[in-house]
């Protein structure tokens, strides 16, 4: 069998116990495989909570709403559970993964292949019964059914798959916010690897958002995913979100897994982005030109090809602003009007398209008139950041590419301060707080042609001060993992 793949049971026996456990005999519940739409009366199950995953926001006809799934087991089998509205308010805070639960009052439908591997999936809201059980040793905890990260690239886009891995690349967490919604968002990236593939293995990136982001991970450590959902970012695929998270788990895969690691670090160290486009490892501009050499250029409404060139490549950097502009403005008066969104990728057919700003630059036809190219009119435009600096490390420097987040984080005010400042007492003391500043930077490049000649742009998405206390422990991780021993 392939090197990753297998079947891995955690948490059955020995889990914890549910406060005030509910006194009933086995033989009034219906096993989970009976369950189906065409169940009649008032059914009931007791099963274990599996898998747990966060609550989740979104927007309908009907207006805001809420949700979260669970993961439900018993001696006969798995099925889904999703809880709206204020079911998730009574019972996110009671149900813990790894107990027991005697379940009724749920609605029965069939899964949606898209976000459900269960072929049923029991809808919860707020009458439903649940009561905490006693531990019931027969009833089996979390299983996992692993595949190979080097399968990744052959499945398609939204699958849920079970990964075992190692973490051989950790970055800190940071917040943005979304250009759609305007929401503030916590993301995170991590270099997964497993000895899958031949050649040393096979690397992957893995995208966790909002709590998950904040949990404590280190290079080195071996991590089980639970439905973790396949993604494609320009060709290539990559994860993001798994339902659960099982962090050096106690079972005898996992300290063969990180054996091969530690041999494999010996031999050849795994250093660079995960495999798939990700920040991954810090890169010197060096180390950024030559790998976006080989990008190639998108060309739009045309599908990326297989095998083909990379369209664009994600990099993490550490350089210093050596120029900003002087002679213009570094931002733009853009048209406040309130958009649709194009939806996301993957979202469910629930959710309403996302407003956002318009955000095309406008043109002043008059007194307190000024016009976007979409015909938009307003009495003032709301100014933002576009601009274009130079930044120099250790080893070559280059030009990047900002936008209105990023720039307001570095110049320390809104693009309407700057700009009422270009135009009275001038900016040299704004242009202060950016120049000879060491930022960290998360970037994406691409290939354009611009009069006829081939061009790579680098994109700043997320920017900020060094935290050197946090780079120096960082880098004695990975020089740690590299030399195989254990960190203190």
């Amino acid at each position: 069998s392939m090197a990753g793949t297998g079947r891995r049971s955690i948490g059955g026996k020995g889990a914890g116990r549910a406060a005030a456990p509910m006194t009933q005999t086995a033989g009034t519940f219906l096993p989970i495989r009976e369950l189906s739409p065409y169940t009649n009366g008032r059914w009931k199950i007791k099963a274990r909570v599996v898998a747990k995953g966060e609550i989740r926001k979104f927007s309908n006809a009907r207006g805001e709403g809420q949700l979260f799934k669970v993961d439900l087991k018993d001696k006969s089998g798995e099925i889904a559970g999703t809880f709206f509205g204020r079911a998730v308010d009574i019972f996110y805070p009671m149900l813990q993964q790894g107990q027991v639960y005697c379940f009724t009052r749920g609605s029965i439908k069939a899964g949606n292949p898209r976000w459900d591997r269960s072929e049923h999936v029991i809808t919860f809201e707020e009458h439903s019964t649940i009561e905490a059980a006693e531990n019931d040793e027969g009833i089996p905890g979390q299983t996992f059914d692993f595949r190979p990260l080097c399968e990744l690239e052959q499945m398609a886009t939204n699958t849920l798959v079970d990964v075992k891995a190692v973490l051989f690349s950790v970055q800190e967490p940071y917040t943005f916010t979304a250009r759609t919604s305007g929401k503030e968002m916590t993301k995170r990236e991590l270099g997964l690897w497993d000895a899958s593939g031949g050649d040393g293995g096979r690397t992957s990136e893995l995208v966790l958002w909002g709590d998950k982001a904040l949990g404590r991970f280190e290079v080195g450590s071996v991590v089980f995913l639970k439905d973790a959902r396949v993604n494609e970012w320009n060709g290539s695929k990559t994860l993001a979100s798994p339902m659960n998270i099982e962090m050096n788990p106690d079972a005898p895969e996992a300290f063969q897994l990180r054996a091969r690691f530690e041999e494999q670090q010996r031999i050849r160290p795994i250093v660079g982005a995960a495999r798939g486009g990700g920040g991954g490892q810090r890169k010197s501009i060096e180390e950024i030109k030559a790998e976006d050499v080989n990008l190639g250029v998108a060309v739009p409404g045309q599908a990326f090809e297989q095998g083909g060139p990379r369209m664009a490549n994600r990099h993490f950097a550490v350089a210093t602003v050596t120029s900003v502009p002087a002679d213009r403005l570094p931002c733009y008066p853009s048209c406040p009007e309130s958009v649709d969104a194009k939806p996301r990728l993957g979202a469910e057919a629930t959710q309403q398209p996302e407003k956002r700003q318009c955000a095309k630059k406008c043109m002043q036809e008059g007194d307190g008139v000024w016009r976007c190219a979409m015909g938009h009119v307003c009495q003032q435009p709301q100014y933002r950041y576009i601009c274009r600096m130079q930044v120099m490390d250790h080893t070559d420097s280059t030009e990047i590419n900002m936008f209105d987040e990023v720039g307001k984080k570095l110049f320390g005010c809104e693009a309407s301060e700057y700009a009422q400042a270009f135009e009275g007492d001038g900016v040299e003391h704004i242009n202060k707080n950016v120049l000879w500043r060491r930022i960290s930077m998360r970037m994406r490049s691409t290939k354009e042609v611009w009069q006829e000649n081939e061009r790579v742009k680098l994109n700043v998405e997320e920017a900020g001060d060094v935290d050197f206390r946090k780079e120096a422990k960082q880098m004695l991780a990975e020089v740690h993992a590299s030399l195989g021993v254990a960190g203190s």
